[in-house]
């Protein structure tokens, strides 16, 4: 049974985000999900996701942008599940250089955010991102990459891999003993494809699932 829905209480943009996909050994994710939660496959595979991006404009519905929620880089490690017929995202880790945005979040959602220190630069559409995890509670966190995407910004079809992986409008996660949801809403991608180079990434490890140096697939998104 999935405890209340947690409330809708912030509105934000999603700016030059990265999603780099690898196919997952599926018996290896099932068992880190929390009960109540299983697997969601595209054609019988298992995924991880790493995305690093950029949230900005971060302020109360209806309400003004806060001091230190102006632009926050982030990182995340996700798996796709579902719940009954309710389908998803589960966040092994959330990195974000924000001190404030990390304890907000954890006070509000209850979402695994830990504090890091995130370098994020681009020159002629190329972008370099680096992470590392500066949180106790989280391990050695760190990711370190170079992207850059090409070709046209499209929107997906429905049936497709990149739709599964990205036109997702929930989220789980365990309160104390409880499986809750909670809702993401916002206009559908456009995605372009992404070149990606990663030069360290121990996000993987620190789940339970290592992560080979090349994903098999990325895409980039200008804004959201």
């Amino acid at each position: 049974m999935i405890g209340a829905a947690l409330p809708s209480v912030l509105d934000m943009w999603w700016r030059d985000v990265c999603t780099a996909h690898w196919r997952a050994n599926a018996a290896i994710v099932a068992s880190l999900l929390p009960p109540g939660l299983e697997l969601d496959r595209y054609d019988g595979d298992a995924w991880l996701s790493v995305v690093p991006f950029c949230m900005t404009a971060i302020r109360p519905r209806l309400g003004p942008v806060l001091p230190g929620f102006g632009r926050v880089p982030e990182l995340n490690l996700r798996t796709y599940v579902r719940a009954g017929e309710r389908r998803g995202i589960y966040f092994f880790s959330l990195d974000a250089d924000a001190p404030l945005v990390v304890r907000a979040a954890r006070l509000v959602t209850g979402l695994p955010y830990y504090r890091a220190r995130i370098a994020v630069a681009e020159t002629n559409d190329r972008f370099e991102f680096a992470s590392e995890r500066t949180d106790r509670r989280g391990g050695d966190g760190r990711f370190r990459a170079r992207y850059r995407p090409y070709g046209p910004a499209e929107r997906t079809p429905d049936d497709s891999l990149a739709a599964f992986l990205h036109e997702r409008y929930n989220f789980f996660l365990m309160r104390g003993k409880k499986l809750h949801t909670g809702e993401v809403r916002h206009e559908p991608w456009l995605l372009q494809r992404a070149e990606i180079a990663i030069e360290e990434n121990t996000l993987g490890d620190i789940a339970g699932h290592p992560l080979s140096d090349a994903p098999e697939i990325a895409y980039f998104a200008r804004g959201l």
